[in-house]
């Protein structure tokens, strides 16, 4: 059985290019084994704000203090979207570029999931180090043009570095990427970057689950 926890952060639903290469991944994947699915919708799920008694209890935290019963309630729903997230085998994250970064709602998430002694740790000898069990996540951007390695635009593109970043860094995963690209370019474009998407999911599944 592997669990999947699937993110969306895309609003479209079924016609987001981002949302259907995921349930295109994740229904290959059943071609290889038995999978659990967990579909966590950004848009429909409340996050808890980091402000108020959730932000002091981050700090005292931090900083090695108890928490207070306001702070501990508060904090309980950081956890359990933590848990949620530790118990997945696997993570598959539908991540549309938007105005160069990621959709705000994931974001969000982002800032409510990455915790200090949850998630991570830090010290300024080493930097970030996970605590989470490592785990596999599959990242599938979406873009107008191309921001990729070697497009020349990577400059540009402050959406697939910060996810990298965030789930290699902090969340101790092993990361890979299928990005969509030059969605805006027209019919052709469009079907060259899902055929190619497609390749990769192919490739994926057979590195993955090895026959």
């Amino acid at each position: 059985m592997k669990k999947i926890l699937f993110i969306e952060s895309s609003p479209r639903k079924d016609n987001s290019m981002t949302t259907s290469t995921c349930m295109k991944l994740i229904e290959e994947i059943g071609k290889y084994v038995e999978v659990e699915v967990d579909m966590l919708d950004l848009w429909q799920t409340p996050l808890p704000h980091m402000n108020g008694a959730t932000l002091d209890a981050k700090y005292a935290i931090f900083s090695g203090q108890s928490l207070s019963a306001d702070e501990k309630q508060s904090w309980a729903s950081i956890e359990a979207h933590v848990e949620r997230f530790d118990a997945a085998d696997m993570v598959i994250i539908a991540a549309p570029t938007w105005n160069w970064g990621v959709p705000y709602v994931l974001k969000h998430y982002v800032d409510v999931i990455t915790q200090p002694l949850l998630t991570f740790t830090w010290t300024p000898e080493e930097g970030y180090t996970p605590v989470l069990a490592e785990r596999d996540a599959i990242l599938v951007t979406s873009s107008g043009g191309d921001y990729t390695q070697g497009s020349g635009n990577e400059n540009e593109d402050f959406a697939i570095k910060y996810s990298q970043l965030w789930l290699t860094s902090c969340m101790g995963c092993r990361l890979e990427t299928i990005s969509l690209t030059m969605t805006a370019a027209g019919e052709e474009a469009i079907k060259e970057t899902v055929v190619s998407a497609e390749k990769k999911i192919e490739d994926l599944c057979v590195r993955y689950f090895p026959r």
